[in-house]
């Protein structure tokens, strides 16, 4: 399939398998439920075959808590790509790197591992071109979710003395009139940021 085609496929799945829920978790926020989507092989296939074809030569997925951890997981297998969690504050033990953001309904802190890395099969950080990071999640909002994941993994990277990375990011959909997008492009404008949907 072409890339036209099997980014259709992976807009239709999602858009046949979500459901929008009004005034949840609060009054006056849209939440869009993906569950439905991961009922389906065929569709949850459909999203995965576009990313595996939109992200080559990615080196490590970083998922984010929650729905992002069973996208970016199931992305990491299907492409043998080792996988990392991003948890929100007091999920982790050790010792933690953490980022503090704002979202449409409050406050949150983000965390990871500070020696996370030190697992990582030998080989997977090349030598002679940038590490390539993909950070997956469900949907972007205003952007503060995304802008502390790209955060945090720059810090966790120049800890581990690893100065030459792209970051990119695969995300199911957007809230369009929240401006997520652009706000993660004023703060960081070399970040790819790839979202299928745009509601």
């Amino acid at each position: 399939m072409s890339y036209q085609e099997l980014q259709q496929s992976a807009t239709k799945s999602i858009q046949s398998k979500s459901v929008t829920h009004n005034d949840w978790p609060i009054r006056g926020v849209g939440f869009l439920d993906i569950s439905p989507l991961f009922l389906s092989n065929k569709d949850f296939d459909n999203v995965l075959s576009y990313w595996q074809h939109r992200f080559q030569g990615v080196d490590l997925v970083v998922g984010l808590e929650a729905r992002g951890f069973i996208l970016g997981s199931a992305f990491g297998q299907k492409c043998s790509l080792p996988f990392m969690m991003m948890r929100k504050k007091g999920k982790l033990p050790g010792t933690l790197l953490s980022e503090a953001y704002c979202k449409e309904y409050g406050r949150d802190e983000m965390e990871i591992q500070e020696n996370i890395l030190s697992y990582l099969p030998n080989g997977t950080i090349p030598k002679d071109r940038p590490l390539h990071v993909l950070i997956v999640d469900d949907v972007l909002a205003t952007g503060g979710t995304i802008c502390a994941s790209i955060e945090l993994t720059r810090k966790l990277l120049l800890i581990h003395n690893v100065k030459n990375f792209k970051i990119s990011t695969a995300i199911i959909s957007a809230i369009k009139s929240l401006n997520g997008k652009e706000k993660i492009y004023e703060k960081y404008n070399d970040v790819n940021i790839d979202v299928i949907l745009d509601i």
